[in-house]
């Protein structure tokens, strides 16, 4: 009898671990095929209900901080050292660092409306993360829309829709800051470290269920920015709260 008890449990755990070892196979396969597709950005990818930041847009939170309009958003951290000695200071400049963030509360929003089981796989997919991405905390800042600009030709922040090409009036700063992120995002050797970068202004969504691959209203806090540190939540005190 403890032989066969003994032989269920081993092919119980073989069992979990084939799973286990399916599971990240096939998340492998999907993010490979997520930089093929995010690569080139077709006009049949445009998306046209993007996020628009002017004061009209009620689903924002905004805060007016020394006679300044700010909006809310936030970003999936694993490392926060930098950004908790800030919490009860006036100003954290983001240095040489732009910070990929998404506004409040969209993403917190998108996941409750989910209740999914695997959050932090469903998070990484979402956000368009290398599948073996690591991350614990969400930290909200206070940003001027002004400090704010779209990752793709076009970088307004106040329409809903992004271009494939740049237009004529774009600065070759925004160029070079493209052309540099295609290379950084797009050809590194190890897959872990290459993402889906849409250049369409919304994350790219490997959950193969979304056919669309249409994420969230992706934006960019610029180089020595001022921005405010409003919280630092675990994940999911970030998507328990209200």
């Amino acid at each position: 009898m403890k032989t066969k008890n003994s032989l269920l449990l081993a092919l119980l755990l073989s069992f979990i671990a084939c799973q286990t070892i399916k599971k990240d196979l096939n998340d492998t396969v999907l993010y490979q095929q997520s930089i093929q597709s995010a690569i080139y950005p077709e006009a049949s990818k445009v998306y046209d209900k993007l996020v628009p930041v002017v004061k009209q847009n009620q689903n924002l939170v905004w805060k007016n901080i020394k006679g300044e309009d700010y909006i809310l958003v936030v970003t999936w951290k694993q490392n926060i050292t930098y950004y908790k000695q800030y919490l009860d200071s006036a100003f954290y400049n983001t240095g040489k660092y732009p910070i990929w963030i998404t506004t409040a509360p969209e993403l917190k929003q998108r996941m409750q409306h989910e209740k999914t089981k695997d959050v932090n796989r469903r998070l990484i997919q979402l956000l368009g993360l290398p599948p073996n991405s690591g991350y614990s905390y969400f930290v909200e800042f206070w940003v001027k829309p002004s400090d704010l600009f779209r990752p793709c030709p076009d970088k307004e922040v106040t329409d809903t829709r992004c271009k494939t090409c740049f237009p004529k009036q774009v600065d070759s700063e925004h160029i070079s800051w493209m052309n540099e992120n295609r290379i950084s995002r797009y050809y590194q050797c190890d897959l872990n470290n290459q993402y889906p970068w849409t250049q369409l202004g919304y994350t790219y969504d490997w959950n193969p269920k979304n056919k669309s691959h249409v994420g969230l209203s992706e934006f960019v806090i610029g180089a020595n920015k001022n921005i405010i540190v409003n919280a630092i939540y675990t994940t999911e005190e970030y998507l328990g709260s209200k």
